[in-house]
């Protein structure tokens, strides 16, 4: 006897759900990956800066650091004009597209131009500046514009969170092969020094990789990429139902859900922020463990379980809901990193180092214990994006709320302003850290593997790296503890939109 097919959400929860292809799913996301590319470029912007401009090292870090004030203000205003936009050909991919052509320019400017020109000094400060501004304004509109993608391909609770799948895979895919290529292939052109020469060919290759990742992405956003995909359900003139400076004011100051999800989100981010700062590595793998290597080791084998707890969290966010999902396992967060913490303050850990330079009293502690360690860090970083594809499902959830509740559709002003906040925030975690560390001593310089393993050391690792993303995690926990976005209301949100609509047409 032949199986009953398996009922689809639509069926399940009588709500018409559009869904997309699972191909188109795959190339649209490749928008991150076309976004890895230039940071893995970027990454490497002091070089650049001292390489072709003749700019000191510390100077262009302060240049960086200032430039995420602009890049925050950048976010609403490029929200407000994606959202006024309203051209009969869709928004996204011209908006992506310009911003990978913004960033090419840029990036072209930095490394294949203006070096040709010989600006130093003053004038090479300005020139780097403005070329970078013009990176920051392209990587925006890039980011804003994809951002609202997800809402615009699909509204089924099941498949939403897949998306974070495919954005997950791609950031850890595309700079592990651009690295390859980079160090492997074009640095021993250059004598494997890392100057104008080396730079100029990178960016050429950065250019055409990236320009092969937004053109698939168009493929795979076409088909949505459409004006009545992007309407609201307001009743009333076509100049009065487009998003306003004050509907995008209002949004933050009245959509309760909104604000919560940006506390919850905000304050975990900035903990895992201080939590994964340099200093924080240095003090637990070189001077707690005793080797860095492993630090390196550890993050080379992460790609496979991450992606792998990728799917896992898809899954459980489409069974249970985003929010349901999203603090669920935040208790598992806090839990496991307790009892890590418990691992690192009761065990004798420094053993596990001795495996790499064969100083450990007894190899098969030893052994035991960077089992345990490793486990410890595996279901850590799982846990953690697990939760992470939730949120990111969450924030679509939103957009979809504010639908039913205003009849304003603004998915751009949702994502801008959860990154205007995320931005500033961010910027502030390895500063925390960096100023924690100097109470216990370092103040004119930096943890370094070798330096004494003393108390202060062992407590600061465990309050930077294990406290602080805890207390993010408990303020997520009570931010989101009211929300009413259950999967049940969601429900509820799709059927109002999906009767809204009906009556206005």
């Amino acid at each position: 006897m032949m199986g009953k097919n398996k009922m689809t959400a639509s069926q399940i929860d009588g709500v018409n759900y559009k869904r997309a292809k699972t191909w188109q799913i795959a190339l649209a996301m490749m928008t991150g990956a076309g976004q890895m590319v230039f940071y893995m470029l970027m990454a490497s912007a002091t070089y650049i800066g001292n390489a072709n401009f003749g700019i000191l090292v510390a100077v262009t870090g302060i240049i960086i650091t200032g430039s995420r004030i602009f890049d925050g203000i950048t976010d609403p205003l490029v929200a407000y004009v994606i959202e006024r936009y309203n051209g009969k050909h869709g928004k996204i991919r011209i908006f992506m597209m310009a911003g990978w052509a913004l960033m090419a320019l840029a990036t072209t400017l930095m490394c294949n131009i203006f070096p040709n020109f010989g600006f130093k000094g003053a004038v090479g400060i300005a020139m780097f500046v403005l070329a970078y501004a013009i990176y920051i304004l392209g990587y925006t509109f890039v980011g804003v514009s994809t951002s609202i993608t997800g809402n615009v391909m699909t509204n089924d609770p099941r498949q939403r969170p897949t998306l974070s799948v495919w954005s997950t895979a791609y950031s850890y895919l595309t700079p592990m092969i651009m690295s390859m290529v980079s160090m492997a292939v074009i640095l021993p052109k250059h004598d494997f020094i890392q100057g104008t020469s080396y730079f100029a060919e990178l960016n050429i290759v950065v250019i055409f990789v990236s320009l092969v990742f937004y053109l698939l992405a168009c493929i795979g956003i076409a088909p949505y990429d459409k004006a009545e995909n992007f309407a609201g359900i307001s009743v009333g003139a076509a100049e009065e139902s487009k998003v306003s400076f004050k509907d995008m004011i209002a949004l933050i100051k009245e959509n309760k859900e909104l604000q919560r999800y940006m506390v919850a989100a905000c304050s975990d981010k900035l903990a895992q922020t201080i939590g994964s700062a340099s200093v924080v590595s240095t003090m637990l793998f070189g001077i707690w463990i005793g080797s860095m290597s492993i630090s390196s080791i550890l993050s080379a084998v992460a790609m496979l379980p991450s992606i792998i707890f990728a799917v896992i969290g898809a899954k459980i966010a489409a069974k249970k809901g985003n929010k349901a999902s999203m603090c669920d396992w935040t208790k598992v967060c806090i839990v496991l990193n307790v009892l890590y913490a418990l691992f690192l303050i009761l065990a004798p850990v420094s053993e596990i180092g001795g495996l790499m330079n064969g100083t450990a009293t007894s190899t098969a502690l030893a052994g035991a214990l960077a089992l345990v360690f490793v486990l410890f860090n595996f279901g850590n970083n799982g846990v953690k994006m697990v939760v992470s594809v939730a949120t990111n499902a969450l924030r679509m959830d939103i957009v979809d709320y504010e639908l039913d509740r205003t009849g304003k559709y603004m998915p751009a002003a949702v994502s801008a302003t959860y990154s205007f906040v995320d931005k500033f925030i961010s910027a502030f975690g390895a500063t925390i850290a960096t100023a924690c560390v100097a109470l216990i001593g370092y103040t004119t310089t930096a943890p370094q593997q070798g330096d004494p393993l003393t108390t202060g050391v062992k407590v600061m690792t465990v309050f930077l790296l294990i406290v602080c993303p805890i207390i993010g995690w408990i303020c997520t926990l009570v931010s989101m503890k009211n929300s009413n976005l259950t999967r049940e209301k969601m429900v509820e949100v799709q059927k109002n939109i999906e009767a809204k609509k009906a009556k206005n047409n």
